[in-house]
């Protein structure tokens, strides 16, 4: 799974490296642990244009009831995103990119203690994790306004990662961007063929400090390696 990532890369930047043609997100501040129910940036097509927008952290399906379902669906997995109702509209037409500087993982240990990791490109490049988003409102408001949700997409770990965490979110190679983004696509089989874990040369991993397992602590420390034994 993935429960908490890192987004600290200036959406200027994130502009430029994702080719954004529209910038419709608020400035938003930097975080080194993001967690659900926080408001993430995401690139998606609106009318045509890759945009920069901004998304709540755990997709609100447009049919329920009470949008706090969406801390339950922080993640869409691979295998059966196309077939669960959560998420099978959001795959057929709403889909996006979410930046990310790098993703944590915890190493379950033989005494049930976890370790935690830092999971970040080789390259230094922002990653575009694979994401579903959502619109919602509260039919029985007199003025409802739209919440727009996110989940991100998982699919099994890669052989570098597996003996983290058995889980790992999609990520995104720029050959795959156009094909994800386009919502005249919507051929399950063709967007579930890039689900695929990232090669292992792609992605590296180094032990972080547990002061990451609480969501109030946020600094740039959080991703530096940690000198525990």
């Amino acid at each position: 799974m993935c429960g908490r990532f890192t987004s600290a890369t200036d959406a200027d930047d994130l502009v430029r490296f994702f080719a954004v043609e529209e910038r419709k997100a608020a400035e938003l501040p930097s975080s080194w642990n993001v967690a659900p129910t926080t408001e993430v940036y995401a690139v998606a097509e609106h009318d045509a244009r890759r945009t920069l927008v901004s998304f709540r952290w755990g997709l609100v399906p447009h049919w329920a009831d009470d949008p706090r379902i969406g801390s339950k669906l922080i993640n869409a997995r691979a295998e059966t995103v196309a077939s669960k109702p959560a998420f099978r509209d959001s795959l057929a037409r709403r889909r996006c990119l979410i930046p990310a500087d790098g993703f944590y993982e915890w190493q379950r240990q033989a005494d049930g203690t976890r370790i935690p990791y830092f999971v970040r490109r080789v390259d230094g490049a922002p990653m575009a994790l694979a994401g579903l988003w959502a619109s919602w409102r509260d039919k029985g408001a007199q003025e409802p306004e739209w919440l727009r949700t996110c989940a991100i997409v998982t699919t099994n770990a890669n052989d570098s990662l597996r003996p983290l965490h058995q889980r790992m979110p999609v990520v995104l190679e720029a050959d795959a961007w156009d094909l994800w983004l386009d919502r005249d696509v919507s051929d399950a089989d063709a967007l579930t063929a890039l689900l695929l874990p990232a090669d292992d040369d792609v992605v590296t991993a180094h032990r972080v400090s547990t002061d990451v397992n609480n969501v109030r602590n946020d600094h740039p420390g959080l991703v530096e390696p940690s000198s525990a034994a």
